[in-house]
């Protein structure tokens, strides 16, 4: 498994962090090649949603569920995923917390594999610098569309 952490001081309220990050279908405007798909719509936790990434004739679909939805509250708000797909396992998620009343830390992790990791257990370092040079521009570009 490689562990992915992200972090990041936005100039924006917590409230507003959370309704774009929270918001799926808008990821596919800030996920390079990425276009996510609502699948099962809830309040938070059971909604299950995609990520297709096409890469040329590549197509990577990352299914995934919410696991843990909390609202912000007391300055602090938190979600999680598990990636439910069979190239890619493990779980994703993010913490908020108030900095202030208009500035939020973002604080994005993905612990991930891929399948079978009896076969990839060796992928783990390139993952790592892959996973975190691609996660980091998404979230630099997830930043300018606030």
């Amino acid at each position: 498994m490689t562990r992915i952490d992200i972090r990041l001081e936005l100039p924006h309220s917590i409230g507003h962090v959370w309704d774009r990050l929270t918001d799926w279908p808008s990821h596919s405007s800030w996920i390079p090649n990425t276009v996510v798909t609502v699948t099962r719509q809830t309040t938070g936790v059971g909604t299950e949603f995609v990520g297709i990434t096409r890469i040329g004739p590549l197509r990577l679909d990352d299914p995934m569920t919410v696991t843990e939805f909390q609202t912000p509250k007391a300055g602090l708000a938190s979600c999680t995923i598990i990636k439910t797909g069979s190239v890619l396992g493990g779980t994703a998620g993010f913490t908020l917390s108030a900095v202030n009343a208009s500035t939020t830390r973002l604080d994005w992790f993905e612990d991930v594999f891929l399948k079978p990791t009896a076969l990839f257990w060796w992928t783990a370092p390139f993952v790592f610098v892959v996973g975190t040079i691609a996660f980091r521009s998404a979230l630099n570009a997830f930043a300018r569309t606030l």
